[in-house]
């Protein structure tokens, strides 16, 4: 069941963000010191400035879903936001949904392929996606570096997801996305509800008719919501246990 987040707070989103069969790819050379270099990453989203909150504008509100979008400095594409409340979900169930990349094309309709490339251990893993774009747009594609932690006291989970070069050769017939920043926020509120919220940002790399840009910044992720409030409750999802997450007493 969704539950419209601005029940429980006013003109407020939460700050931030796969796909056939799981395909693994053994060791690329150089690959240990590429981890190395990822985890000097930028500031997580949840150390942005309050000031910024007040940017946020309202798109679409509907079924207890509601989609953001904002202006992104330097950027001729704004970021966007979506978030909405979940009752009878289990923190480890929405985790295993969001870190699964055969769920991919299950939550996003544009996924057309999507696969581990590496999983560096429980809490992070590189992940290979391709999104199919409508004819005569060019397909995009991206590895990105996804990364979990959880706050020890709030319990809060947090889903630190960029794109990374060189993981990957470029396929020709592709886009490979310049630049692609996005992650997940599932707050527990207590008595089996969760607030989950997503947040992203990127750069297409080339020029999108507004039709398609309009769809990718509020159908898209509204959509997405809806599929993820379903699909948590299948049974592969819902009874998972994950190690490295404590659910909230």
């Amino acid at each position: 069941m969704v539950q419209a987040a601005g029940e429980l707070r006013e003109g407020g989103a939460q700050d931030l963000p796969r796909q056939g069969g799981v395909r693994r790819r053994r060791g690329r050379e150089g690959r240990a010191s590429l981890v190395v270099r990822v985890r000097a990453r930028a500031t997580r989203a949840e150390e942005r400035a309050s000031a910024q909150e007040s940017d946020w504008q309202l798109r679409k509100e509907q079924g207890g879903i509601r989609v953001f979008t904002r202006e992104q400095l330097g950027s001729n594409f704004a970021a966007v936001r979506a978030e909405m409340i979940l009752e009878d979900v289990r923190l480890s169930s929405l985790v295993a949904l969001i870190d699964d990349p055969s769920a991919c094309a299950l939550l996003e309709a544009r996924c057309a392929e999507s696969y581990t490339v590496e999983r560096v251990s429980a809490t992070e893993q590189f992940v290979y996606r391709h999104n199919d774009m409508p004819f005569p747009i060019k397909d995009r594609d991206v590895v990105m570096h996804f990364v979990w932690t959880q706050d020890p006291v709030t319990r809060v989970v947090m889903l630190d997801n960029r794109n990374i070069d060189g993981v990957l050769p470029e396929n020709p017939r592709r886009i490979r996305l310049p630049s692609a920043i996005s992650g997940w926020r599932f707050e527990p509120l207590g008595d089996g509800r969760v607030l989950a919220s997503s947040e992203g940002h990127l750069e297409p790399g080339a020029s999108l008719p507004a039709w398609l840009l309009n769809s990718l910044l509020v159908d898209a992720p509204f959509n997405t919501m809806e599929a993820v409030a379903a699909a948590v409750k299948l049974p592969r999802y819902r009874e998972v246990q994950l190690d490295f997450i404590v659910e909230h007493d």
